[in-house]
């Protein structure tokens, strides 16, 4: 049985959602998975990355910037990754992704990946979600820009209090689902 390796970086839960949501897609199509968020565990307790037939790693994006923590990982495990490239998967989930998905990719991904010096068979970038709700764990300087920002949008009158989900489902089981198909090539 094939294993797929899910790892993640997220600020505010969105990409774990999209991570759980790819994870389901894949143990679906009858493959084990493992899924690690890695501001939550000590990268060192990640086993070697050749026991897995495929790996995925997203992250979100904050002032164009990956997680920390992926952006850590990646690089401390850039060998492993480079001899996994065939079977590796990798996406963002950022704002700039609603409007174009591929201006996401050039902007977040494809540079940031070439210089570290690896590349992915896979490559997508999804909408993000702002959770401006009571009790949300967006706050400060980034809850003003965000609404700000969604203020900009004509079809937005007040965004304060309210879910903005800009994340595409069917996109996200897509890419889970060409994932599986590239481990099967």
């Amino acid at each position: 049985m094939s294993k797929v390796l899910i790892l993640y970086g997220t600020r505010y839960g969105t990409t774990k959602e999209i991570s759980d949501e790819i994870e389901k897609v894949i143990q679906d199509k009858g493959m084990a998975t493992e899924s690690f968020n890695l501001k939550e565990v000590n990268q060192k307790n990640i086993p070697p990355l050749d026991q897995y037939n495929g790996i995925i790693i997203g992250t979100g994006i904050k002032m164009g910037m990956w997680t920390r923590t992926v952006k850590s990982f990646v690089q401390k495990r850039k060998a492993e990754l480079k001899k996994k490239q065939a079977s590796f998967g990798f996406y963002v989930c950022c704002g700039e992704a609603q409007k174009d998905i591929n201006t996401a990719i050039e902007k977040y991904v494809n540079p940031k990946l070439e210089k570290i010096g690896i590349q992915s068979a896979l490559i997508d970038a999804f909408g993000g979600a702002y959770d401006l709700r009571e009790g949300s764990p967006i706050s400060g300087m980034t809850r003003k820009i965000i609404i700000a920002s969604l203020k900009e949008d004509p079809g937005i009158e007040d965004p304060e209090g309210k879910l903005h989900d800009y994340r595409d489902w069917e996109q996200i089981r897509d890419f889970a689902n060409q994932f599986v198909e590239v481990l099967k090539k």
